[in-house]
């Protein structure tokens, strides 16, 4: 009698299938197929997987890319049209300023010369007749001041959207002719105080503001009273010359933005094809 040796082999594919084949079969078979075949199929079933899988990663990353930059396309779009509106109220309010300015110059011009023709009289003021003295006493109090149009600038650095300007010079222009009023408001706040603390004490002890009248004469002796009106117009040139300063600041601001709207320079990058640099 002859005895044959039976042994059973499992194949299980990626799938979970599994299926048996026993050496009684030289060959063997699996599922109808050669068991010399199913490995060779089975490692390229997986290596197909394989391939499917890293394709549809690519495609997710390619995808994720893709919509990122059309959200920053678009974000773009949005801080032109964000940065095309603050250059526009930003120029608005400099041509309000340097009207201003032009006014204040103007009132500042004349008080100075005021000052100096009171100074020059000073040693016969009281000679001059009661209307006269009450003008001339009045010339120091009697000013014009410059607040800026500043509520565009000052939305963009509360919000942040300073940043949005993409021109370096008119930022940097922005940013100097801030300081430029900076110093304008100090030398202003500093004639007030002096006002407060010198002059007006002085008007209120010597002079009679209901008959608009000197009540008593040693006024026009008085040293702090002299030297008040020196220092009004030495207060007042300085003043003026700021304004001036800042005027000359402010229409070349003025230039400078009217240009980058007319060019459409406050498109972004990506639109422009070439980069702004500051």
């Amino acid at each position: 009698m002859r005895w044959a040796y039976l042994r059973k082999v499992t194949i299980r594919s990626v799938d979970g299938d599994e299926a048996d084949v026993s050496n009684n079969d030289p060959e063997g078979t699996v599922f109808g197929v050669p068991a010399s075949k199913v490995g060779l199929m089975l490692k390229l079933h997986r290596n197909g997987r394989g391939a499917n899988l890293v394709l549809e990663i690519l495609m997710i990353v390619i995808g994720i890319n893709v919509a990122l930059w059309f959200e920053s396309w678009f974000q773009d779009l949005q801080d032109a049209d964000i940065e095309e509106q603050y250059l526009a109220d930003l120029r608005d309010d400099l041509l309000t300023d340097i009207g201003n300015l032009d006014i204040v110059i103007e009132g500042g011009e004349a008080k100075s010369q005021r000052a100096t023709r009171i100074i020059e009289l000073m040693p016969s003021i009281a000679d001059l007749s009661p209307e006269e003295q009450a003008q001339a006493i009045y010339t120091p109090s009697n000013y014009q001041f410059f607040s800026p149009s500043d509520f565009t600038y000052r939305s963009m650095q509360e919000s942040g959207d300073f940043r949005l300007l993409r021109n370096g010079k008119i930022k940097k222009g922005i940013l100097r002719l801030n300081r430029r009023h900076k110093d304008i408001a100090m030398l202003q706040k500093n004639y007030l105080q002096a006002m407060d603390d010198g002059y007006i004490p002085l008007m209120m002890n010597y002079f009679d503001l209901a008959a608009m009248t000197v009540s008593d004469p040693s006024l026009f002796q008085d040293q702090l009273f002299q030297n008040f009106f020196v220092y009004t117009r030495q207060d007042t040139d300085a003043m003026v010359a700021l304004y001036r300063l800042a005027r000359s600041q402010s229409q070349e601001l003025v230039e400078l933005i009217e240009e980058e709207l007319t060019h459409g320079s406050a498109m972004p990058n990506s639109r422009r094809g070439v980069s702004q640099t500051e």
